[in-house]
């Protein structure tokens, strides 16, 4: 199953990204491959996302439900493939970051095989990487806030197996992706400088 979690920080309080976080209206667009998404309600939407997972380009429509709405900390929502056979989940963590005991318990990136490493490094020449401002990711500190995202899908269907091979090494540099827009997005409109 293709799972990936990726922490990065900011200088920005929780509360200011938590106020971002919690509107996909927000963040949604900023999703590798976003076509559209629609609300049908508070929890429930219908998300249309376009991806290549090798040499095969797809469109796929989720019905997303958010299963936990904890504020300030916390987003949980579960996926569903509607047009493929997939499901899945994830989840948005907001913590304060302010002293070394926040960061010995912060979790730790995944070590990557030299063939991850290279499909990272390919994603991110291809497509580009996030520029953050110059606090992004800095040790802790006063007022210093960490933003972890988890994604995770399992493809389904006598093609799952292959699509599980194929998206695995993608998947850590969409939740990379991810999280950094939306930080750098929220330091750009409090004025942090890239």
């Amino acid at each position: 199953m293709p799972e990936a979690s990726y922490s990065t920080t900011s200088r920005l309080p929780v509360q200011a990204i938590w106020d971002y976080v919690r509107e996909m209206d927000n963040w949604a667009p900023f999703l590798r491959g976003y076509q559209s998404h629609e609300k049908q309600s508070d929890t429930d939407s219908v998300w249309v996302l376009k991806g290549d997972v090798g040499m095969v380009a797809r469109t796929v429509k989720f019905h997303v439900h958010i299963d936990e709405w904890g504020e300030p900390s916390r987003v949980r929502f579960t996926l569903k493939g509607l047009n493929e056979p997939m499901q899945g989940g994830g989840e948005f963590t907001l913590a304060l970051y302010e002293d070394a005991a926040a960061a010995a318990s912060a979790p730790a990136q995944p070590k990557l095989g030299l063939f991850a490493r290279f499909l990272r490094w390919l994603y991110r020449l291809v497509l580009g990487r996030t520029e953050r401002a110059e606090g992004a990711n800095a040790g802790p500190g006063a007022g210093m806030s960490r933003l972890e995202f988890r994604l995770r899908i399992t493809p389904g269907g006598p093609m799952g197996p292959m699509v599980d091979a194929l998206m695995k090494p993608l998947m850590l540099p969409v939740a990379e992706e991810l999280a950094d827009r939306i930080l750098a997005e929220l330091e750009k409109r409090h004025g942090q400088k890239p």
